[in-house]
């Protein structure tokens, strides 16, 4: 795991256990209109989900593939004797396929919906927090694509934008049943690869 896989898993403990200690005052009441977000790469282009969803960051696994699903579904790791489901973010934002990077492509392990899965993205940057003031969800954006996974555009203190997903929303009612079959195999049928 890269330094920054690790300093992206403390932080997300550090900001679990700081929840559960805030003090109700006006300094904590403005440390929450900040939010963190870890900050990923895809296609040259900045995105970010919130911190609290993740779980952890990994490097690119052994996937062993799952026939007969859509194409952005590309498989299951075994992560410590249990099964992950793992979707390439790319293929699922319909943006243009890349080979894998072994130091750079990274799974990001985060919660959704009671299921576990895990996201490939082309590198993990940071954790950044963002007030309020630095986003934008009042976004103009063609309803002729479903894009209610798309909650706002972050301003970054060097000028560009970060487009910040609710993870929970990427994948459809479908999809997350698919990926809640595929999950239920023996962890004993894959490679450990952690």
């Amino acid at each position: 795991m890269s330094a920054l896989s690790e300093m992206a898993e403390e932080e997300c403990l550090a900001t679990q256990a700081n929840a559960s200690f805030a003090v109700a005052d006006s300094s904590s009441i403005a440390k929450r209109t900040t939010q963190k977000n870890l900050i990923f790469s895809l296609e040259k282009e900045k995105y970010g989900i919130p911190l609290s969803t993740v779980k952890e960051v990994i490097g690119l696994a052994n996937i062993t593939p799952v026939p007969h699903v859509p194409a952005f579904f590309k498989g299951l790791i075994n992560l410590r004797g249990k099964i992950i489901s793992v979707i390439d973010l790319r293929l699922k934002l319909a943006l243009p396929t890349e080979e894998y990077q072994a130091k750079k492509t990274s799974i990001i392990i985060t919660d959704v919906n009671d299921l576990t899965i895990g996201t490939i993205v082309d590198d993990v940057d940071e954790v950044v927090g963002f007030d309020q003031a630095q986003v934008e969800s009042d976004l103009d954006i063609s309803n002729s694509v479903q894009r209610e996974y798309i909650i706002g555009v972050a301003k970054a203190s060097d000028n560009n934008l970060v487009l910040l997903l609710d993870i929970r929303k990427v994948l459809n009612a479908e999809e997350l049943e698919l990926i809640k079959r595929q999950s239920n195999v023996a962890p004993d049928k894959l490679d450990d690869n952690q």
